[in-house]
């Protein structure tokens, strides 16, 4: 399976979950915008998973010396 099926395979399993929780409390446009959101998510997570790290990776830690005002 490619990624493209799987990725779209996982977000409509999701969205299938979420929409027999929360059918009955949505409308049809709201459940569209849902579909399309969980879609959104999983592009954007399946995007963080490409991302190779080593283990010795550390986060990037932003420094911002305080400067009292004057």
């Amino acid at each position: 399976m490619s990624d493209t099926n799987r990725t779209e395979s996982d977000s409509q399993c999701l969205f299938d979950m979420l929409k027999r929780r929360y059918d009955e409390r949505l409308t049809p446009e709201q459940l569209e915008e849902v579909k399309k959101g969980v879609a959104a998510i999983q592009q954007a997570a399946d995007k963080l998973r490409a991302v190779k790290l080593a283990n010795s990776n550390e986060p990037l830690a932003l420094f911002v010396p305080y400067r009292e005002r004057s």
